[in-house]
């Protein structure tokens, strides 16, 4: 047995800092080395007056343990916490209950900080760093020791010892904590990578025994998706193609299961695909027993797996995707629009168009801006309108796209560019035909003076675009500009221009996400 030096009050801080550093990704060499001087030293002293602070290294350290570490180390580090465990765990106790029964993810956190107070000869009362729950006896206690010891072998080898509390997989707490960013809107992941891999594991295993879980959380996320900011076609495909294939898997048999005894679905998808990341393992699903419920349901588990109810699940999820997919990604139909946008006479609704477009900065209305702006591209590309008319449809079309609030989706963007296009840019190095400047920076000036004043931009355009295009109908707005000012060929390709840069701008951000954008526009 080799000799070991002393530990020290600041060893076991230094210690402490390292094995949570271990956590946040050190190289793998030097994780290594810590995880067999744990286990050597645990291996050595099962019962000595440090064995608390090498079984609690291996457990800071088990994730890593039990994923990455080199030849050998997972197994040392296995015999030193099996050895600790028999070693510790009927040691006479009086406590009621121990630290080590609490849910492992509430405490993983904190241990770097409390391993350094649990002997610093403070009690409870008299130290002002201690937060803890528990008391110190509490945590050192031989018993508590043995139980985290049989902790860590599960983190390391799952399934591999019993009687411990149930414990959702630290990877699955980090899929959890995944989904809730993504969900949340401020994702901490790539959202298309995190939610293709769920889809892609309910496909390839569609009688799985995570198959509920995985219904749950594609069912959770499918808004997400569908909502503009998944760029890649290919996640939405993916998710479809999922629950296409579990779908034959659950049956369309009713289930004996009375109203109220199946769970609603709710309307925080965080939390609901948290639960369904506690139905992916044993683990979770005995979380969730042993809790009677988390996130606020409480439906017996039978609930939940239960294949009518998760039948019913998938459609729904199925449904939204595919709708949600021909938006974004389809060939939208706005034909019917005419009935929307033109008068009687044939003449444009200006001012239900500019309305709409005014609605643009709210995102709850970009389909419906999308739509207005793909009708007037396409109304102009037709040769419908005279030549004021025309301007105005293209101006129209380029507003939209300054004002769309999220990423422009590609069963949009590809038609207003191929016909943004067709725009003759010559005019851009001719000089014009009519004195003074252009409308839109003279708007843009005028806007200046409303600063701060929610929607006046968009307001102040549609006052000049109505008169412009229905003088005998719209009063003259202060500064009006000259008709032929609004259609020069250089003011309107500019307006061209500046809306195609944009357009450019979102395509290559979709062909960096790995989504090919050629024919994108067939059929427009």
């Amino acid at each position: 047995m080799r000799d070991f030096p002393a530990i020290t009050a600041d060893r076991v801080r230094e210690l402490a800092d390292q094995w949570d550093a271990v956590r946040e990704g050190r190289s793998k060499d030097e994780a290594d080395r810590l995880v067999r001087d744990c286990a050597e030293r645990l291996t050595a002293e099962p019962t000595g007056e440090h064995a608390y602070l090498w079984t609690l290294g291996l457990l800071m350290t088990a994730e890593h343990t039990g994923w990455l570490t080199g030849d050998g180390v997972e197994g040392a580090a296995l015999v030193a916490l099996d050895a600790a465990d028999t070693a510790l765990r009927e040691r006479p106790c009086g406590h009621r209950w121990h630290p080590y029964e609490d849910d492992l993810g509430e405490r993983q956190d904190g241990l770097a900080h409390l391993l350094p107070l649990l002997r610093n000869g403070r009690s409870e009362a008299e130290d002002e760093q201690w937060r803890d729950t528990a008391t110190k006896e509490q945590w050192l206690c031989p018993r508590n020791i043995a139980g985290y010891a049989r902790v860590a072998i599960d983190v390391i080898d799952p399934g591999a010892v019993a009687d411990i509390p149930p414990r959702l997989p630290l990877i699955d707490a980090r899929k959890a904590q995944h989904l809730r960013s993504i969900l949340w809107d401020y994702p901490n992941v790539d959202p298309a990578y995190e939610l293709s891999d769920h889809a892609a594991a309910l496909r390839d295993h569609p009688e799985g025994d995570g198959r509920a879980g995985l219904v749950v959380i594609l069912h959770a996320a499918c808004g997400y998706a569908v909502s503009g900011r998944i760029r890649g076609k290919w996640v939405l495909d993916e998710m479809i193609q999922a629950l296409e294939a579990v779908l034959p898997a659950l049956g369309d048999k009713p289930c004996a299961h009375r109203d109220g005894e199946h769970p609603r679905a709710g309307d925080d998808p965080a939390a609901l695909a948290t639960v369904g990341v506690h139905l992916l393992s044993t683990g979770g699903r005995g979380v969730y027993q042993w809790r009677g419920g988390i996130e606020g349901w409480h439906t017996p588990l039978e609930g939940w797996l239960c294949p009518a109810f998760l039948a019913g699940l998938a459609r729904e999820a199925l449904d939204r995707l595919l709708a949600g997919r021909g938006k974004l990604f389809g060939t939208r139909d706005t034909a019917h629009l005419d009935a929307e946008y033109l008068l009687p006479d044939g003449r444009l609704d200006i001012d239900t168009l500019t309305t709409t477009y005014r609605q643009s900065w709210v995102t709850e209305h970009d389909e419906l801006v999308q739509n207005a702006a793909l009708w007037a591209a396409r109304r102009w590309a037709a040769g419908d309108g005279d030549e004021r008319e025309r301007a105005v449809l293209l101006l129209l079309a380029c507003w939209a796209v300054d004002g769309m609030v999220i990423d422009i989706p590609r069963s949009v963007l590809g038609v207003l560019q191929e016909i943004f296009e067709r725009v003759d840019p010559a005019p851009l190095d001719e000089p014009c035909p009519h004195p003074g400047g252009h409308p839109w920076e003279g708007l843009e000036r005028l806007a200046s003076r409303g600063y701060g004043v929610v929607g006046y931009r968009d307001t102040l355009i549609g006052a000049h675009l109505n008169h412009l295009c229905a003088p005998g109908d719209f009063e003259a707005p202060d500064e009006p500009f000259a008709p032929d000012a609004w259609s020069c060929p250089r003011h309107v390709a500019g307006r061209v221009r500046d809306a195609l840069e944009v357009l450019y701008e979102v395509n290559e951000s979709y062909e960096d996400d790995g989504d090919d954008a050629e024919g994108d526009a067939d059929g427009w």
